[in-house]
């Protein structure tokens, strides 16, 4: 895939579907992240891959001057609406995780809370959160780790087409490996820490959980609409069903998913 058909792929998954509603449920993990970095009133923020807003709302609420950047013109469009209904002002800005249009060392702290791993280069993306912040300055990003529900569903889409093509680069799974993180950040002149977190996804019923994932849910829908190219719609269905309740934790009749997750902080 040509890097044009790869960030227009991009843009697509997270401009479908509903993603503010995937995102509530996220914001628990972006509170961590804000709260590690113990942001400061008046420090310089940079969210890359800002989404609809979660973590550049939380740093602003802090003091903090944040610019918000993203590929996608439709998250812009969401973090601009929450920005105001929160009542915060925030920086918001198309852009590149890969290439970001920012000063060297122009930020105290910068962060991605699950958006620069789905960078498609992940040496240059990480170089370039090091290359934003300024020396003794703040990274922090979030990552899926292996053997999660991310990893679980896409497992058993794979099971129905096995000779498709491998995906070109690195996928975003490979951030959920602490040693090759660690050797991605010391390349690019970080200090790391990693920490595993536990997260659930949570739904009312496996049922519910999958209607919910294939409506707002922009890797599910993208996901979706290539098996039913394939005639594999209807199989797909069954396999993520099946997916989800070999996945379910929950014993009271909802549908709980674990996906634990990496909290990676650094200084440059």
């Amino acid at each position: 895939m040509s890097g044009d058909a790869a960030r227009d792929a991009q843009v697509r998954m997270w401009t479908v579907g509903d993603y503010d509603i995937v995102a509530e449920q996220l914001r628990p993990i972006s509170e961590a992240t804000v709260a590690a970095l113990d942001i400061q009133p008046g420090e310089r923020v940079l969210d890359v891959a800002v989404g609809s807003g979660n973590a550049a709302v939380l740093a602003a609420r802090r003091g903090a001057a944040v610019t918000g950047v993203d590929l996608t013109p439709a998250q812009l469009d969401r973090a601009r609406a929450r920005c105001e209904a929160e009542g915060v002002e925030v920086d918001l800005r198309l852009g590149d995780a890969q290439a970001l249009e920012v000063p060297d060392g122009s930020f105290d702290v910068v962060m991605s809370v699950m958006g620069v791993i789905f960078a498609p280069r992940h040496v240059a993306a990480t170089r370039e959160l090091a290359r934003a912040c300024r020396p003794g300055g703040r990274v922090a990003i979030t990552s899926w780790t292996v053997g999660g529900w991310g990893m679980v569903w896409r497992a058993k889409v794979a099971e129905l087409v096995p000779d498709a093509h491998p995906p070109t680069g690195p996928s975003p799974e490979q951030w959920g490996d602490p040693d090759l993180v660690e050797m991605r950040f010391a390349a690019a002149g970080l200090d790391v820490a990693i920490e595993r977190r536990d997260f659930h996804w949570r739904y009312p019923s496996p049922e519910a959980g999958l209607e919910m994932l294939l409506t707002v849910g922009g890797p599910f829908i993208v996901v979706m609409e290539a098996m039913e190219a394939r005639g594999l719609g209807d199989a797909t269905r069954r396999a993520l069903i099946e997916a989800m309740h070999d996945a379910n934790v929950a014993t009271d009749g909802t549908c709980a998913l674990a996906a634990p997750y990496l909290l990676i902080t650094a200084t440059r």
